[in-house]
């Protein structure tokens, strides 16, 4: 008997889980289709191409990589995942791209929350993204050194 109650409470706990993915992705998506639209990707991507060319990404990179770096890690994967699925990543692009959001995501929530509690903003700031750019232009080497056709 308890072990049908567990499996009842993991079943439904699991399918509540989907369901909030699912209220964060369906919008994402949509809202990507209409930045699509609009060409709002171009316009952003062509204000990151400097970066994004020390970093060793395409273009397509941008709009992930910025949705990761303010909106947070859930909205910038499901922008990562949307871009893989359609083609516009590499392999390569991905990890970079996972490299660098791993150290910056939800970068202007998490200033804004720690600098409440007495953290310097421009500290967190620089010291986030100055990372986030030197380890990830870390591994694109790294990446590039081992496998030269990925680049």
């Amino acid at each position: 008997m308890e072990l049908a109650i567990f499996i009842l409470e993991t079943l439904l706990s699991t399918l509540q889980s989907i369901g909030r993915i699912a209220l964060i992705l369906v919008p994402i998506i949509i809202l990507i289709e209409i930045a699509r639209h609009y060409r709002v990707i171009e316009k952003v991507t062509g204000r990151t191409k400097g970066i994004l060319k020390f970093l060793t990404l395409p273009e397509e990179a941008a709009f992930p990589l910025l949705g990761g770096i303010f909106f947070g890690i859930v909205f910038g994967s499901a922008l990562i995942i949307d871009y893989a699925r359609e083609g516009y990543l590499k392999k390569r692009d991905l990890m970079l791209i996972g490299i660098f959001l791993s150290i910056s995501h939800s970068i202007v929530e998490d200033t804004f929350v720690f600098a409440v509690f007495g953290a310097s903003p421009l500290v967190m700031l620089g010291t986030r993204t100055i990372l986030a750019v030197v380890i990830t232009r870390i591994a694109a080497s790294i990446l590039d050194y081992f496998d030269p056709k990925a680049a």
